[in-house]
């Protein structure tokens, strides 16, 4: 994959987050889930580090990524469950997150191996 094509997609990333970040922060004022109060501002903390990371790339967010896709799927691929079950419905913003985070984190990934090629070159 070009630099080109990986600086494109992490830009399409770092939008998503954004879009996250709003998400959880309109949550602190108005209800738009089951989720406390708390928890949607646990993760406006971790959208800014996420779209720090995507954005500088520093070594250690990989990891970082890795831990929270593992986070993500447990949380979201419950709520795929839940909700067809109890509510006969598709969470999508569940099933987004759990086909994209795995992508992205292919990316990050793609990234680091890229940086270490290019360095011991």
């Amino acid at each position: 994959m070009s630099s080109r094509t990986r600086n494109i997609l992490f830009t399409a990333c770092v939008i998503l987050a954004v879009f996250a970040l709003i998400y959880h922060l309109i949550g602190i004022f108005y209800k738009i889930n089951d989720s406390p109060v708390w928890r949607h501002a646990l993760f406006i903390f971790i959208n800014i580090i996420c779209v720090y990371g995507l954005l500088k790339k520093p070594g250690w967010f990989t990891w970082f990524f890795g831990i929270l896709l593992l986070q993500q799927w447990y949380s979201h691929g419950s709520y795929i469950g839940w909700y067809w079950k109890n509510e006969h419905r598709i969470d999508w913003i569940s099933v987004a997150v759990v086909l994209l985070m795995p992508a992205v984190f292919m990316l990050l990934l793609s990234e680091k191996r890229s940086r270490v090629t290019t360095d011991s070159s």
